[in-house]
């Protein structure tokens, strides 16, 4: 069954059918030009659908990321969040082109767009399913880097599907297609977490002064790491640290 692009689906039928089997939103996978009209012709009808229903997923769970804070961590942590489900595959859609191009597998723009948006959406959706989960632990006032530990555990949950309904829905063949899969996951996982970074906080210290963005400072890597040692109680300052190529040691303040 594929799902035809003038089907009246109203927005929350096709939640359910993202969150059941994505794949019908697709199509087959051929390279036929009957069949690439057809992917141009859906992408066309559901793109907006589907940009609502991450804008929409995503700033529920934006709402609850912010109401750890409250006061007007509300309203920018559900701004910044759907931007930062939409930059990362805005920046990566080009590398995942030219990555299966380099192993030999064809892809047109417009199904690589709907693949994308398809897969955006479903993370969008499965967001907003485990807003009420994060809400439940944010409501226990757990120490500011639990809090930070937290969301970025659910975002990777919810993240893994819609990652794997990208994957699933490029074209097979080619000699070397797993080697780009690895290499879109790969490219997708640190704009994602680097978008995160440039684009905090989301979760704000309770007695912290409130800013829409904060001043860069080494990495996203360097400051998971940071957090999860002040998690465990090992203290090392406010400032995160990097090494290595993942960002350069700098010394306390």
């Amino acid at each position: 069954m594929v799902m035809s692009a003038g089907s009246p689906t109203s927005s929350l039928a096709l939640v359910g059918v993202l969150l059941r089997d994505p794949a019908l939103l697709l199509g087959t996978a051929s390279a036929d030009a009957h069949d690439e009209a057809n992917v141009s012709d859906r992408l066309a009808v559901l793109a907006p659908r589907l940009l609502g229903i991450t804008v929409a997923g995503a700033a529920i769970f934006g709402l609850v990321i912010g109401s750890y804070r409250g006061d007007l961590q509300y309203a920018y942590a559900a701004i910044k969040t759907p931007l930062l489900l939409l930059i990362p595959i805005l920046i990566g859609l080009p590398a995942i082109r030219a990555f299966h191009d380099a192993c030999e597998v064809s892809i047109s723009w417009s199904r690589l767009a709907l693949a994308s948006m398809v897969a955006i959406a479903r993370t969008a959706a499965l967001a907003a399913a485990c807003g009420p989960i994060l809400w439940l632990y944010l409501s226990m006032h757990p120490d500011y880097h639990r809090a930070v530990l937290a969301m970025a555990g659910c975002l990777c949950l919810v993240g893994l599907p819609g990652l794997m309904t990208l994957l699933a829905s490029l074209p097979g063949g080619g000699r070397h297609r797993p080697l780009a899969s690895f290499a879109s996951v790969a490219v997708l996982g640190v704009l994602l977490a680097q978008s995160g970074w440039l684009l905090r906080p989301f979760v704000v210290r309770p007695r912290a002064e409130i800013s829409f963005l904060r001043d860069v400072e080494a990495n996203v890597f360097s400051s998971l790491a940071s957090s999860g040692s002040s998690a465990r109680g090992h203290y090392r300052g406010w400032d995160a640290r990097g090494a290595g190529l993942l960002g350069r040691e700098e010394s306390p303040r």
